[in-house]
């Protein structure tokens, strides 16, 4: 295992359920291109974090996107 220094700051987490992968591929497409624009906020340094529970037959997810913000 390894580490990652990361450092304070806020986050926009956005949550997502339904087909896999298209729904996760969706999440990512819509924080871009909808959320984004609309809100007062832009990227920062920082990883992005994305968490996926794929069920049993691989044909649905539950999924969380991370991603470090500041405000614009």
């Amino acid at each position: 295992m390894a580490s990652l220094p990361v450092a304070a700051g806020a986050w926009a987490v956005f949550e997502s359920s339904g087909e896999f992968p298209q729904a996760l591929q969706h999440l990512w497409r819509d924080v871009f291109t909808q959320w984004f624009p609309s809100n007062p906020y832009q990227t920062r340094p920082g990883p992005e974090i994305s968490k996926v529970r794929v069920s049993a037959d691989g044909r649905q997810a539950d999924a969380e996107l991370w991603i470090p913000v500041r405000r614009a």
